[in-house]
């Protein structure tokens, strides 16, 4: 048989042999691959984008007859949903109950045994997409692209690395015991804290209540999540999702709590026995978790918005940055707490740059994706409460030397004008002094504001009081990141936006005002779990002595400090003659 001589391969011959390998390692890796529990969990008929319901004139989420339930519309259309009972502080105690008592079970459970429910889950949404979307847009007024980027693909990212990760990350780690415990094993051990809770936002209410649950699953936590008000309608659905999938693998769906409600609610849920606490919200609200949580000594993550900016240095590829800066900003119509909320540009480029942003801020088009259809790039407000502060925001800062381009105010649809449309908005030459450039705004409005070098623009960022992401965007990446790395934020990208998050490896979280804590990555995980220091004998019949010079009741307190002085200088000493005189010390203290 003639032998193969690789050096004469032609390359289609090494592209067949290539292609072959990459066929197997698919096959193999089909063929090997867990199985997942399959389950089906039916969207409800809102959802479809031919639901139409009664229009509530003047939708609020609180109807005055009727104090104790949820009012649910959509923002988009003020198409009346129905109303969600809110839950007495007593069921929400009972609520913590049915989950501690899951827990117990859960917390025994394997790694593996974990990882299946989290891969039904990603099975789940990956096949029902567009349902996922659908929901989200109905409930907060979001467009179906708004939702496929910032509620699936985060989602599929967070449950991916998760699967991947997660059991090494949580396995015991072995530690230096150091010289003095050298016969002795020194390791972590990462145990469950038993109920975590998640207060969440409305933002992206599938990706915010999914999120603290895969993370609580699989370090063996029990989870009571507490939905935005504003979402009470969406959080049922996702609800289902998850306490179907819990069953369908013969584990107790008590294991997971949704629960929405007004303020009062997530009160309760601070003060029910919570072991640890996740808050998404505003600095405000923030502050009043956090004072709840410090009779009980519950340690929290307080993840609280941001104002983030984006620098453009004078060599910045415009044709790359300008789309990333316009969804940065008009990403979820600005809902987001790591949108783009300042963009700071340097003189050299700043009027071509206002210019482009013009002519694009002109052509977006505002409406509801379900009722509307195609032609739609912004969607609703799903708070209808803050119009007149976003208007007084603008006004503030024309007042003060800014200039209005596009927009400023409420928008009323045509179509539909009970929405809670705000126009999308262009106001530059914005000063950091301006309530506009310190204050989180939540809304489609791109503020613009302008540097003179590199350190200006860091100055500039830096005035604000929040400290979430940031992004810096320069043909010179050693200066970018060097000036990512003199921002006072948590993140930082170059040359792109908020991509830290979809590397769920990252930790996630901010400085300043913007909270402290982290979620996401190692740090994530890990914070959800107690820390165990664990020391165990290395070496059989080793064990530690006590040396009968130290031993009770002491013989000599003069020979046995002496010891004791001689050990520390002969284990820690920095030089040799220092040891031996050590040595000499400890056999002195003996005799």
């Amino acid at each position: 048989m003639e032998s193969l001589n690789l050096s004469e391969l032609t390359i289609q011959q090494w592209t067949t042999i290539g292609l072959g390998a990459l066929v197997s390692w698919l096959v193999l890796s089909w063929i090997s691959q867990p199985k997942t529990k399959k389950f089906k969990v039916e969207p409800p008929a809102a959802a479809d984008p031919c639901w139409k319901g009664p229009v509530l004139e003047n939708p609020s989420l609180c109807d005055p007859s009727k104090p104790n339930e949820i009012v649910c519309y959509d923002p988009s259309t003020g198409y009346h949903m129905g109303n969600i009972p809110s839950p007495s502080v007593q069921q929400v105690q009972e609520a913590y109950e049915r989950a501690r008592i899951a827990q117990e079970k859960w917390s025994k459970t394997t790694f593996e045994q974990r990882r299946a429910v989290l891969r039904s889950l990603l099975d789940f949404v990956l096949e029902n997409q567009e349902d996922i979307c659908r929901v989200g847009c109905r409930d907060t007024g979001k467009t179906m692209v708004d939702a496929s980027l910032g509620e699936v693909i985060t989602t599929c990212a967070k449950l991916r690395w998760t699967i991947d990760n997660g059991e090494n990350v949580l396995s015991p780690e072995y530690r230096d015991p150091g010289l003095m415990m050298m016969y002795k094993h020194a390791k972590i051990v990462y145990q469950p804290m038993g109920v975590v809770a998640a207060l969440v936002s409305w933002n992206y209410p599938f990706h915010n209540a999914l999120g603290p649950v895969i993370s609580a699953l699989m370090s063996g936590n029990a989870i009571i999540v507490k939905g935005s008000e504003y979402v009470a309608w969406s959080t049922q659905y996702y609800q289902r999702i998850v306490q179907t999938c819990l069953t369908a693998h013969g584990h107790d769906p008590e294991l997971v709590q949704f629960l929405t409600g007004f303020a009062e609610v997530g009160e309760a849920v601070v003060r029910c026995g919570v072991n640890h606490v996740t808050f998404i919200g505003s600095p405000g609200v923030g502050k009043l978790v956090q004072r709840n949580a410090v009779d009980s000594l519950v340690p929290c993550l307080l993840e609280l918005g941001g104002k983030d900016c984006a620098i453009l240095l004078k060599d910045t590829d415009l044709g790359q940055a300008i789309p990333v800066l316009m969804r940065g900003v008009f990403q979820n119509c600005g809902q987001n707490c790591i949108g783009i909320e300042r963009i700071i540009i340097a003189a050299e480029i700043y009027d071509k740059v206002v210019d482009e942003m013009d002519k694009r801020i002109g052509g977006l088009r505002q409406g509801s994706v379900l009722a509307d259809g195609e032609g739609v790039d912004c969607g609703a407000q799903t708070m209808g409460n803050q119009f007149e502060k976003l208007e007084g925001l603008v006004q503030e800062a024309v007042s003060r030397g800014a200039r209005l381009l596009k927009g400023g105010k409420r928008y009323q649809h045509p179509s539909h004008p009970h929405g809670q449309y705000f126009e999308p908005t262009l106001l530059v030459d914005v000063t950091p002094d301006m309530e506009i450039a310190n204050e989180e705004v939540f809304a489609p409005i791109m503020v613009i504001m302008k540097h003179n070098g590199p350190e200006d623009a860091v100055r500039i960022a830096n005035a604000c009081p929040y400290g979430l992401g940031s992004s810096v965007f320069s043909a010179d990446k050693a200066l970018a990141e060097r000036m990512c790395l003199q921002l006072k934020t948590g993140m930082s990208n170059v040359n792109d936006f908020a991509v830290n998050y979809l590397c769920q490896s990252l930790p996630f979280g901010g400085v300043g005002i913007s909270g402290y804590g982290r979620f996401a990555g190692i740090e994530g995980l890990r914070g959800l779990c107690v820390p165990k220091a664990v020391t165990v004998d290395r070496i059989p019949f080793v064990k530690t002595p006590i040396p009968p010079i130290l031993d009770y009741p002491i013989d000599s307190l003069p020979k046995s400090f002496t010891f004791l002085q001689g050990l520390i200088n002969m284990m820690y000493a920095p030089y040799y003659l220092n040891k031996a005189k050590a040595v000499l010390d400890i056999i002195k203290a003996n005799f």
